[in-house]
């Protein structure tokens, strides 16, 4: 199910919003080649990923174009209004 989801957002979506990467995901090669895709295809990517170690997540995270951000009870609220702003700004800069 994720797999496809994935490479529709590629295709077609104008923001890909991955929610969990985790450890079953990992275990799936054609998941991770689906965010690989993902994260080459030029579109902003949202995504959730484990916070434990794991080669493989620890290589996404990494990455130079990588930004991970602590999601806690607590800076819930300022995360998101973070996040809705600089997504709006990104997708408003993409289409013009």
């Amino acid at each position: 199910m994720g797999v496809p989801a994935i490479e529709g957002a590629v295709a077609t979506a104008a923001l890909v919003v991955i929610d969990e990467i985790g450890k079953m995901e990992l275990l799936s090669n054609r998941f991770r080649q689906a965010v690989l895709s993902a994260l080459e295809s030029g579109k902003p990517v949202l995504a959730s990923i484990m916070l434990a170690p794991h080669p493989w997540a620890d290589a996404i995270k990494a990455r130079p174009e990588a930004e991970v951000i602590l999601l806690t009870e607590a800076n819930r609220s300022q995360v998101e209004g973070d996040l809705l702003a600089r997504l709006q700004k990104r997708l408003h800069t993409t289409s013009a």
